[in-house]
C-alpha cells in the first residue's frame, strides 16, 4: 500500500507498472495478483483509505463547525475539499490530472468508483436531512441537495479546460450560488 501511494503520487496510474509496485519488496509480479486484481484496484483501495483518513477533518472543518448554518457549512466543506485536492497527491491525480479516466477503463473498478461517489454523498447526507427536518432548506429532497453539493466538485475534472486564473472565481461563483440558494430565504 505504501509503495502504491508513492508510485501513484509520482507517476500516476497509467505510468505505474506492476513491476514498479513490487520492485524491492520481495514479492513477484504474480504475487501482486494474489492481493489485487489490477493496479487500478490497488489505487482505489488506497483512495478509499485516504478518504476515510480525511473524512473526519473535512467534516470537522465544515458541517460540524457550522452545523446550524447550512450556507457556511456548504461553503466550508467545498473549499476544504478543494484545498485537500490541490495538496493531496492521490486525490490530485484523480480529480485534477484526470487519472479517473484510467480507472474507468478497468471494468472491476467501475462499480468501486460508483460506490465511492455514493459514499461521498452519504457522508454529508445526515446534515442535509437534519436541516431539511428543521425546515431551513429549500423544498427539495435532502438527498438531492447533498448530491448537488457533491456535484459541484465534479468541476474539478474540467479545471484544466478553464483558464487557470479563472478557476478559483468560477468555483467561488458556483459555491456562492449553491450556498446562497439552498436555504429558505428569511430563515
Amino acid at each position: 500500500m505504501d509503495r502504491g501511494k508513492d508510485c501513484f503520487a509520482r507517476y500516476g496510474i497509467k505510468k505505474t507498472g506492476i513491476e514498479d509496485l513490487t520492485e524491492g519488496l520481495g514479492i513477484s509480479k504474480s504475487s501482486f495478483y494474489s492481493f489485487f486484481n489490477s493496479k487500478e484496484d490497488l489505487f482505489l483501495q488506497i483512495f478509499k483509505e485516504e478518504q476515510e483518513i480525511l473524512k473526519d477533518s473535512i467534516l470537522e472543518s465544515s458541517f460540524l463547525k457550522y452545523r446550524s448554518e447550512p450556507d457556511k457549512a456548504i461553503r466550508a466543506y467545498l473549499w476544504y475539499v478543494l484545498h485537500v485536492v490541490d495538496n493531496h497527491p492521490i486525490w490530485r491525480k484523480v480529480l485534477i490530472e484526470k487519472e479517473h479516466l484510467e480507472l474507468i477503463i478497468s471494468r472491476s473498478s467501475e462499480e468501486e468508483i460508483k460506490s465511492i461517489r455514493r459514499n461521498n454523498v452519504s457522508i454529508i447526507l445526515p446534515f442535509f436531512e437534519e436541516w431539511a427536518a428543521a425546515g431551513v432548506l429549500i423544498d427539495k429532497p435532502a438527498r438531492i441537495l447533498a448530491a448537488t453539493t457533491q456535484a459541484v466538485l465534479s468541476l474539478l475534472h474540467f479545471r484544466n479546460e478553464i483558464e487557470k486564473d479563472d478557476f478559483p472565481e468560477v468555483m467561488d461563483t458556483f459555491i456562492d450560488l449553491l450556498a446562497n440558494n439552498i436555504t429558505k430565504k428569511g430563515i
